[in-house]
């Protein structure tokens, strides 16, 4: 089990599979995948009466879905995505109505804070695109600031704040909302079933082959995280994919500060229900340069340059990354 102080982390290889059962010979949609995305488009399909097949080739959850901040987050979205995430923050309450606390969702807002008159401008060149979105994004001043983070000792110009934005328990809500999921009459979940490829003909989907045979059926739904464009490639999909390493921790039960999340240049946090704040250094990231940092290079160069501060450069993947030069091998 990964450990951080005292907060056990409840998903590892050696975690026991819940979903174990053999996958049926065929179905109307394979979901590949059981992260959020994954569990999620699965609900939905079996909901509209598809017979719906979920394969995880570890564990559900097991990787960014519950390790992840936390957040679900409208601020600061790019226009294009403002409407899906409002819809999004929709989903969520629903899915909260429908299972009381279960899922640890709470409408807490969302607060970035801002060193400089700089920060707040772009800040407030933002708001336009929240206005025109519905989204009840605004800018506080410092002293607005100050009221939400009564203890604080840094001296912050103000900030940008969103109140319908909110904050769920990424370890407690997937995993609840599968095995939910795994009883509905429409949807069986598989875990250690990883899908290996695409059965096609005259270049049609028939089916997937998985670790526990073939599955007929004539639609997939791709939703494998950072592997998806490792699976994608072999039949001729170019995803233009890469993947970076973002760390997060999790404390002990610490004094409440502010309920939602919070950042700035170098820190981001966001209580929990244990009492434990998640924190993660900001926007940085370590990026490992493997064969999809020279094939999509000339496209994702330009974020790289905007952001190169916030970028540690590794000069190779590690084995076993989704853009490793050498591809970790599965023991037998």
């Amino acid at each position: 089990m990964i450990r951080a102080g005292s907060i056990r982390f409840p998903f590892s290889l050696e975690t026991p599979a819940e979903h174990t059962g053999d996958p049926p010979e065929s179905c109307d949609v394979v979901v590949v995948g059981g992260g959020i995305v994954g569990v999620m488009s699965a609900w939905f399909l079996a909901r509209r009466g598809l017979r719906t097949v979920l394969c995880e080739k570890g564990r559900i959850a097991a990787e960014q879905s519950s390790r992840n901040w936390g957040w679900i987050r409208q601020q600061g979205r790019d226009a294009d995505e403002l409407p899906i995430m409002r819809e999004a923050n929709q989903i969520w309450r629903d899915l909260a109505t429908e299972s009381g606390d279960a899922l640890g969702f709470r409408t807490t807002g969302i607060l970035y804070l801002a060193r400089s008159r700089a920060e707040i401008e772009r800040y407030e060149a933002w708001l336009p695109h929240a206005r025109a979105a519905g989204v009840d994004s605004r800018l506080l001043t410092a002293a607005e600031v100050r009221a939400h983070l009564a203890d604080a000792r840094a001296a912050w110009e103000g900030g940008l704040y969103t109140p319908s934005d909110a904050r769920a328990e990424p370890w407690v809500a997937v995993p609840t909302l599968a095995r939910v999921l795994a009883q509905h009459a429409h949807a069986s979940l598989h875990e250690q079933c990883a899908v290996r490829a695409l059965d096609t003909e005259a270049g049609a989907v028939t089916g997937v082959i998985t670790e526990r045979g073939r599955i007929r059926c004539s639609q997939v739904v791709l939703a494998g995280g950072a592997w998806s464009a490792l699976f994608a490639r072999p039949h001729g999909v170019n995803l233009p994919q890469l993947s970076v390493v973002s760390s997060a921790a999790a404390t002990d039960p610490l004094p409440a500060v502010f309920p939602g999340g919070a950042a700035e240049r170098g820190l981001a946090m966001r209580h929990r229900e244990d009492g434990g704040y998640t924190l993660a250094p900001g926007t940085f990231r370590e990026f490992f340069i493997g064969p999809d940092a020279f094939r999509h290079l000339r496209r994702y160069l330009p974020q790289l340059r905007s952001e190169l501060a916030a970028t540690r450069l590794r000069p190779m993947a590690p084995a076993g990354f989704p853009d490793g030069l050498v591809k970790k091998k599965k023991k037998k």
